[in-house]
């Protein structure tokens, strides 16, 4: 009986390293490259174009940033978690552990604010932070940021979290907005005043984890967000913030969660949530990944934001009011069942929303929605509160038509859709407006194939 060759196995990428004495890859770092390589960059797209369907402006910052510029305004006691260098002549530096500070110092020393608008900002790139080694956490991460600069309006926060909540429906990724009010740093001490007394009380701080016995005098806000079960069991005896915030707090919070509901966003109001830093003042929010049923899957969030209205000023500018989200790029990929959802988006006629006042404005970003689900391509700008810069806008994207509405068009149920390449203008019902804007494009292909047929685009 004859003898067959044994054939060895592939060598592993351990073995490899062995024999050739390669040096590997760096604990929680990454490496993208294949098919995997090929979709994770197109969600990187999908962000772009995400950032550009909601009139947000690319910003690139450097990673390498001063390390003053975090060391002020970041986490309590995580110099841990930085990247540090030294550099010359005793500068220090670090591997930047966050986005939204190199946004707001780019904001200021590019004199953004003359422009006397708010400014709508986006960021894509790596972040480096020394994270405790576990799943969906990496040292080295994509995140993917959306600033507003300059505008104290609690629809900023809602045209935020609607900016997410669609990102992560269009990859069919099922979340839950998880959101609270940190109200103003003045009801904050007085709060952490509170809770530090019931930790005290009965010997309490013994039974906490060994890091909340740390962060009691560093972070006491930090004692809500612990995901040990005997701490968690714990706080749900604790006083919560909600019942210290001042009434202008409360008012903003609420007209918050009133745009959500008009928006049809469904959120859970947690009195825990806190975002572990310290710059962040009134509405904060996460999306945390769910499954079909609702139950929510993990410790881990896959964006989070918030309104941070100091920062601007505490790093040598005026009074500036802003709000900002982060998604991490990685963990949100890792939730994507289906990749080929990624590829492949085709562009059409734009259609540009105009509008005039704040109750125009919600209903402006409903009908967006409306629209773009419909599958029109649609542009706004709701940053300006201006018709004439809006319309510029829409010249400017090179918009087929732009629908218009005011206040007399909400009493009224109707919204004026003007042709920009005519400029006529007409008032269509509310409710038919799809209708309508299917027709204009059916019109508009009609036209185009008889200009073809009739040599007009070089036929014969």
């Amino acid at each position: 009986m004859s003898r067959r060759k044994k054939i060895s196995a592939a060598p592993t990428a351990a073995s490899i390293r062995k024999n050739d004495k390669m040096t590997g890859r760096l604990l929680g770092m990454k490496d993208w490259m294949g098919p995997e390589g090929m979709y994770f960059e197109s969600l990187l797209e999908k962000a772009r174009k995400f950032a550009k369907l909601y009139s947000f402006s690319p910003v690139s910052t450097p990673i390498l940033e001063s390390y003053d510029l975090y060391k002020k305004s970041t986490r309590r006691s995580a110099d841990n978690e930085f990247y540090a260098i030294d550099g010359e002549k005793s500068e220090r530096m670090i591997l930047r552990p966050e986005i939204t500070q190199g946004l707001v110092r780019a904001y200021l020393e590019n004199n953004l604010v003359e422009t006397g608008l708010a400014a709508r900002i986006y960021s894509l790139g790596p972040i480096f932070r020394r994270e405790k080694l576990q799943t969906g956490h990496y040292r080295e991460s994509t995140q993917f940021n959306m600033e507003i600069i300059g505008d104290r309006k609690p629809l900023a926060e809602a045209l935020l979290i609607t900016v997410a909540y669609n990102f992560f429906t269009e990859l069919q990724i099922k979340t839950q907005v998880q959101i609270n009010s940190l109200g103003t740093a003045e009801c904050r001490r007085e709060y952490c005043v509170k809770l530090l007394a019931f930790y005290r009380e009965r010997g309490r701080r013994s039974k906490l984890c060994r890091s909340c016995q740390n962060n009691m005098t560093k972070n006491c806000l930090s004692l809500l967000d612990c995901k040990e079960e005997a701490c968690i069991a714990m706080r749900a005896e604790a006083p919560q913030i909600a019942d210290y915030l001042p009434v202008e707090s409360r008012e903003y919070f609420t007209k918050t969660l009133e745009f959500l509901d008009e928006l049809g966003i469904s959120y859970n109001f947690n009195p825990y949530l806190v975002r572990g830093l310290n710059y962040y003042n009134d509405t904060i929010f996460e999306f945390w990944p769910v499954n079909e049923d609702g139950l929510i899957l993990g410790k881990t969030a896959l964006a989070g934001g918030g309104r941070y209205d100091s920062m601007v000023e505490a790093m040598g500018g005026e009074p500036t009011p802003a709000v900002g989200l982060a998604i991490g790029l990685e963990r949100t990929f890792s939730r994507i069942r289906d990749k080929n959802l990624l590829t492949g988006e085709a562009e059409d006629d734009i259609v540009f929303i105009a509008q005039l006042g704040e109750p125009a404005r919600l209903k402006s970003l409903q009908l967006f929605d409306e629209l773009r689900h419909a599958g029109f391509n649609v542009r706004q700008s709701f940053v300006s509160d201006s018709l004439k810069i809006q319309l510029e806008e829409a010249v400017a994207m090179r918009a087929k038509t732009s629908l218009i509405l005011g206040r007399k068009e909400i009493m009224d149920g109707t919204i004026l859709m003007r042709d920009m390449d005519s400029g006529a203008q007409e008032t269509v019902v509310y409710k038919k407006i799809k209708e309508r804007l299917a027709r204009k494009d059916k019109l508009i292909e009609k036209k185009v194939n008889n200009r073809k047929e009739s040599g007009l685009y070089g036929g014969f």
